[in-house]
């Protein structure tokens, strides 16, 4: 392994879920012999923050989504010169220029796809599976999205590979009294919390209204909104957010805490897990969430449902139903062995399906078969 050199390439000005999980991944490869290299753009959160972990790094320039085929040529000169052997994305903004760059690389380089996104429509027309053509392997991280693969593209089955991310969450709950004091939560009060870019597809909107309709029976019930809204996309979702705590007068009991570096301290914080996407394709904050063994009410959508096991690993809801929510959250504090049964149940399944090390393991037989 020490001699495969791997490319992870991502061209996103953002930082979530997609680019946070590139650079969990670069570092997870290399701690396992590989050698590796971010190839971001100059200034990015994921360049800035690659760059203080000591990962090498190579600044490209953003390209477009389509046919940019002079920044695929450059970067196909750039693989090449590094010594490149694996190309990994996850990103769909960058799936044609990194096809054409291994196009232009005479297969001297192979490309794997880690399924970021759900399909919302039929990919087996032309122009699609003309693009997946480039791909070497096809990795979805849930059974739901692969079937999707196998049901509305061309894409040959056998190179579709389920590998669910990984977790490597550090699952430690005594710094819980002391963060909540920080958050200024009483002694005693029930915390639940949402973690996540302020979005409204996120929909913390939806566990804002539920803390409401709790209220009246749980007056010592806080809510924690952890996250920021979207580089670049301004900042009005989360202005009408606080302005519906002012409205419902739960300001004293909704708490809105930026990104941090030390967020498994949020989690042994909670006594609640609300996950409120109305599409998550993969929530990494879900599994996290399983990790640490809390009670979880998730949307009965996209990727939420299979991660909990339909219903097993954590109480769902629909979407975007505040009346639901808050019901799941009651069953939670009406049955103290509920919740401790549920969370035990979902800490088993997250080490055995989603930890750090089943994953890394899957990645590294893809790569290694590549490789052979």
């Amino acid at each position: 392994r020490k001699d495969t050199r791997i490319a992870f390439y991502c061209s996103s000005l953002s930082w979530g879920g997609l680019e946070i999980n590139t650079l969990r991944y670069a570092r997870w490869m290399q701690d396992e012999g590989y050698q590796v290299c971010i190839y971001t753009p100059a200034g990015t959160p994921l360049h800035d923050a690659a760059a203080r972990t000591g990962i090498p790094l190579r600044k490209i320039r953003r390209n477009r989504k389509y046919l940019d085929l002079s920044a695929a040529i450059q970067i196909s000169r750039m693989f090449r010169a590094d010594g490149m052997h694996v190309v990994w994305f996850r990103d769909t903004r960058d799936m044609d220029v990194l096809g054409w760059a291994r196009r232009f690389a005479m297969g001297k380089i192979k490309l794997i796809y880690q399924q970021a996104m759900q399909f919302g429509i039929s990919k087996r027309d032309p122009f699609h599976t003309f693009r997946f053509r480039a791909i070497d392997f096809w990795v979805s991280t849930l059974d739901f999205l692969a079937e999707q693969v196998r049901t509305q593209t061309h894409f040959p089955a056998a190179r579709i590979r389920v590998i669910p991310l990984g977790s490597d969450i550090l699952v430690d709950r005594s710094s819980r009294d002391q963060v909540r004091s920080s958050w200024n939560i009483p002694p005693g009060g029930t915390v639940a919390g949402v973690f996540g870019r302020l979005d409204p597809l996120e929909d913390q909107l939806c566990a804002i209204r539920a803390l409401h309709l709790l209220h009246a029976r749980y007056p010592g019930m806080h809510l924690i909104i952890a996250g920021s809204s979207t580089r670049n996309e301004g900042n009005d979702y989360e202005r009408m957010l606080r302005r519906h705590v002012q409205q419902l007068d739960l300001q004293d009991h909704v708490h809105f805490i930026s990104h941090s570096d030390r967020i498994h301290e949020w989690y042994a914080a909670l006594d609640l897990f609300l996950l409120t996407s109305r599409g998550e394709t993969f929530g990494t904050v879900t599994i996290e969430a399983m990790h640490f063994g809390l009670p979880i009410a998730g949307t009965k959508s996209s990727g939420t449902s299979e991660l909990l096991e339909h219903g097993h690993a954590g109480l769902l809801y629909e979407p975007g139903n505040a009346d639901e929510l808050s019901q799941c959250c009651m069953r939670y504090l009406e049955s103290p062995d509920l919740a401790r049964s549920t969370g035990e149940y979902a800490a088993r399944r997250a080490r055995r399906l989603y930890s750090k090390e089943a994953s890394v393991a899957g990645m590294a037989a893809v790569i290694d078969s590549l490789i052979r």
